[in-house]
């Protein structure tokens, strides 16, 4: 630029001064265009939205994201981590997900079941064997049974299951309650498996079924018998043992369950469960069983309770029922009639025992609960590309610009190696590789790159590409958390 010089009163010296402007660099504009759009995204909870020649990706889901042209992209806590689905094979009863992680039951007593997957992956578990069923009353002596004792519980958060192995899942059906006989102790509980080459197989121990009290003039009554749980006692029966285990990795207890006590004066004892020892009320009254143990392997947050003991019966003319534990556990009956209650299917709950002269029901079945995460993040081939969808810009474009935030989650990347940034400007008929510069910090170990004013062959289908490489487990993984592009003629 150029100008005539003046002198202080404004007379013209005749002499002509040349000016060069700067031309403005706005890229410290546009980044900061681009971060005030990731935090109004966040703040309006937006997976993507659309500002005047530029568009904003938060990935609160995949919306902007054409899965087609993207490979190993796995969308995790509001950002994308290469990594690869599993492929499961299995024949669970029933299977569902909760939030990131998918999980898989197993109810069925009548036949094993299986689970096999490609990749080697951590898995949260829990095996519930089937409860014992509760024991007969004797109406000679007015003296009711034992209740059931629950199955076993066993559960775990860490069980690695390899990739191409087979794994059985065996579940143990409930003690059968038995009708008129009053000389031996109810029947036990069937156990539970989850067993495969690799792993220490797991077996939950059967409940122990509740004793009886023997209806042969001077014989001694049943004691309630040993598993998972103890099995309850009768008139002047001692309670049934609890099994001990050898934790494998990830179980943190060495029991499976509570014992039962022996029983006090004319009273019976109920069943141990999960979480407590089965209970004796003292004389004629039944006892409530014990408690079970609360889960929440198939929804985070809901708490489900199993194994829970079953209550023991009420002798004499006493009315009340004692309730089963929490888990499953079966009431025990009274002197009115047949009115012991099963334990319910599927929780390992003991069976709850007859009061009087009337029988102890059977035990609930047990189950098998397989967990894991279901995007495998861990797994080898984590580089991904994660290519967005298109946006149309109202006219040509000749320039792009790629501005995202990243995170070191584990390593350190290295800029346009470990990972790189694409743009184009034709629907990805060409690409142009920016050259990613580091512009700052925006939390602990997370950084934001970008590039400018890349060139593009002139169009309006506008689409970026991010790429990472030399991914690997717990050495380097490099998440991507927003993406903004933005463009001009």
């Amino acid at each position: 630029m150029s100008g005539i010089i003046k002198d202080n009163e404004g007379r013209s010296s005749g002499l002509v001064k040349s000016t060069t402007v700067t031309a403005y660099d706005d890229d410290k504009v546009q980044s900061n265009i681009a971060l005030l759009g990731f935090k109004t995204a966040v703040n309006g909870s937006l997976a993507k939205y659309n500002l005047q020649d530029q568009i904003i990706d938060e990935y609160e889901d995949a919306t902007g994201i054409d899965a087609g042209n993207s490979t190993n992209e796995i969308l995790t806590s509001g950002g994308y981590l290469g990594g690869t689905t599993p492929t499961i094979t299995q024949d669970a009863d029933a299977t569902g997900t909760d939030g990131l992680y998918t999980w898989y039951k197993w109810t069925d007593t009548a036949a094993t079941g299986s689970y096999e997957t490609d990749t080697t992956q951590d898995h949260e578990w829990l095996v519930v064997a089937g409860g014992g069923a509760g024991g007969n009353g004797h109406s000679a002596s007015n003296m009711a049974g034992g209740g059931g004792g629950a199955g076993g519980y066993r559960t775990g958060a860490s069980l690695s299951l390899t990739g191409g192995n087979e794994y059985t899942v065996t579940v143990g059906a409930g003690g059968a309650g038995v009708t008129g006989d009053r000389t031996t102790a109810a029947p036990s509980g069937s156990n539970s498996i989850l067993s495969g080459t690799g792993i220490t197989t797991i077996t939950s121990t059967g409940g122990g079924g509740g004793g009886c009290r023997n209806n042969s003039t001077g014989a001694p009554a049943q004691d309630g018998a040993d598993g998972g749980s103890g099995g309850g006692a009768s008139y002047q029966g001692d309670g049934g043992s609890a099994t001990s285990i050898t934790p494998i990795t990830g179980e943190t207890t060495t029991v499976q369950g509570y014992a039962s006590v022996a029983a006090v004066g004319n009273g019976s004892s109920s069943g141990g469960g999960a979480g407590a020892v089965g209970i004796v009320q003292g004389d004629v009254a039944g006892a409530i069983g014990g408690v079970g143990t609360a889960n929440d392997i198939i929804e985070t947050g809901t708490d489900v309770y199993y194994a829970g003991g079953g209550g023991s019966g009420s002798g004499d003319s006493n009315t009340t029922q004692a309730a089963g534990g929490n888990g499953g556990g079966g009431a025990g009956g009274n002197y009115t009639g047949d009115n012991a209650t099963a334990g319910t299917a599927n929780t390992g709950g003991g069976g709850g025992s007859g009061g009087n002269s009337q029988n102890g029901k059977s035990g609930g079945s047990g189950i098998v609960i397989l967990r894991r995460l279901t995007n495998n993040l861990a797994s080898a081939g984590g580089d991904l590309t994660l290519q967005s969808t298109a946006n149309t810009a109202s006219s040509a474009a000749t320039k792009a610009d790629l501005i995202m935030l990243m995170e070191n989650q584990e390593g350190t990347a290295t800029i346009n190696t470990d990972i790189k940034g694409y743009v184009t400007a034709d629907g990805g008929s060409n690409w142009t590789e920016g050259t990613l510069v580091d512009e700052g910090s925006w939390g602990t170990n997370k950084k934001i790159y970008a590039f400018h004013d890349a060139t593009v062959t002139s169009g309006t289908d506008l689409r970026y590409k991010i790429t990472t490489h030399n991914q690997s487990e717990d050495s380097l993984e490099t998440k991507i958390h927003a993406t903004s592009l933005g463009w001009k003629a």
